[in-house]
């Protein structure tokens, strides 16, 4: 309505001026080429207005019929390449469905339809892939590096590729070449910290770690962990070389940044007690048996005792055993060296607690059963209950032992990298997964028929004593 309004509005302005030239009084002459033109003034203004307005028809007209050709092909083109979008679009969406042959078909189209190579050779790539033809991906991926606007999306192709080839050392040459194009794109520094470690680059696997910190790539917690047991497998190295040095500053980051890191404290303890630092490696061990008692922790702690006497080596064992006296590991350490010291009554005591609540009318782990056994067994030389225990020890719920928490493999040492599924971080001290074993037809299970074959071994007074694994 408004515009309505507007131009009745110019059209009223555009009457009352002619009107108002009409109504001058005047009039022009014009001598021309033998001719002369009388008349006024209203008229000639008016003539003028529609040889002007002639004109503009007549240009445009002109102008036009110029420009016809060239708008005729940019209209074929855009249409071209509206077809060629569409068939790149279909193509993708084939890949993401896996229909290799649909995608095969989409990619030929978009390539004939559009000049613009990049976009095809990465739907020819993943096509290719899609396929199973690994020879014509790894064409279109190096094809990519030529141009810099896929670069990044070649040297990705090429890195999936070389890690489903387990060319982990070119993978890692992929990685870096990315990762200076884009230092902070998530996707490489995670893969970036990853492949240094596989391939044993730890000072590169550590500040790919501070870089994905920075970047809040990673929680800080994670990322600090991931450092603890890269400063870890350093000391490690440096240990294994001789370099005592290096092994305690490593050692020493690692358990500070991951105080429960048992392995940490244990290289860390092993390190100064070797150079006569025996007070400061027993402060080591008791700070972290307080984050995560561990048997081997206790084995340390009584090397910084220099004797043989049973009785002060429990004493001194009480020491550490007081950061975390209601634990499990506590009750057997203090019940190991109270065997040692030949104090029956407090070894089963501590055996009694390291059982649980229910005590040894319950389920007893293994090492609570062996040490029991061996209690019998030397306290009075009672062998059948000896091996009454040994035969419960068979059944029982199993020690806790290096696992790993992805696949359950069981390791006889730490490991930053499981040697099964070679995943990171994964080993935990914990207790094996158990199987539980099928009923016999007369309805005992394994563990009795172990137990009943245990206690019908000859009794012989001169029986060797039992000792703990």
């Amino acid at each position: 309505m408004i515009r309505v309004l507007w131009f009745a509005f110019k059209l009223a302005v555009l009457v009352a001026v002619a009107y108002w030239l009409a109504e001058r009084p005047g009039e022009v002459s014009i001598d021309w080429l033998g001719y002369r033109i009388e008349t006024s003034v209203g008229i000639l203004l008016a003539a003028v207005v529609l040889l002007v307005g002639i004109s503009a028809l007549v240009y445009r007209a002109w102008r036009f019929l110029r420009r016809s050709p060239r708008n005729i092909g940019q209209s074929y083109q855009a249409s071209r390449r509206k077809r060629g979008y569409k068939a790149l679009t279909q193509g993708m969406v084939a890949v993401a469905a896996g229909e290799a042959d649909e995608a095969a078909r989409h990619a030929r189209r978009a390539d004939n339809l559009l000049d613009e190579p990049p976009l095809t050779m990465l739907l020819s790539a993943q096509t290719a892939q899609l396929n199973g033809d690994e020879a014509a991906a790894k064409r279109y991926f190096t094809a990519m590096l030529a141009n810099p606007e896929t670069r990044f999306l070649g040297l990705r192709g090429l890195l999936t590729q070389a890690l489903r080839e387990g060319d982990e050392p070119q993978a890692l040459d992929y990685v870096r070449q990315a990762h200076a194009m884009r230092p902070r794109t998530p996707w490489v520094l995670t893969s970036l910290f990853d492949l240094s470690e596989r391939c044993g680059d730890l000072a590169a696997a550590e500040r790919a770690l501070e870089s994905a910190a920075k970047a809040k790539v990673l929680p800080a917690p994670e990322a600090g962990r991931k450092r603890a047991v890269i400063a870890m497998e350093r000391a490690q190295e440096a240990a294994r070389a001789g370099d005592h040095a290096a092994a305690v500053a490593h050692a020493r980051t690692a358990n500070k940044l991951a105080p429960d890191l048992v392995p940490a404290a244990a290289l860390l303890a092993e390190q100064m007690i070797a150079t006569g630092q025996d007070r400061k490696a027993a402060k080591v061990l008791e700070r972290a048996w307080s984050a995560a008692p561990h048997p081997d922790l206790a084995a340390l702690y009584l090397t910084t005792l220099k004797s043989d006497d049973g009785l002060e080596r429990l004493k001194r064992l009480g020491q550490l055993t007081a950061k975390r006296p209601d634990d499990a590991e506590s009750h057997l350490a203090l019940a190991r060296a109270a065997l040692e010291a030949r104090l029956w009554g407090e070894a089963r005591r501590h055996i009694k607690d390291a059982a649980g609540p229910d005590g040894l009318d319950g389920t007893p782990g293994e090492s609570v059963c062996r040490l029991m056994a061996e209690l019998e067994e030397r306290e009075s030389g009672d062998s059948a209950a000896a091996r009454s225990w040994l035969g419960r020890a068979a059944g029982a719920p199993r020690d806790p032992a290096w696992v790993c928490t992805n696949c359950g493999a069981v390791s006889a040492q730490w490991s930053a990298r499981c040697g099964a599924c070679e995943s990171f971080d994964s080993i935990a001290w914990q207790p094996p997964p158990r199987v539980v074993p099928a009923l016999t037809a007369g309805g005992d299970d394994v563990t009795a028929e172990i137990q009943g074959e245990l206690e019908a071994l000859p009794t012989s007074p001169q029986a060797a004593p039992v000792t703990t694994p």
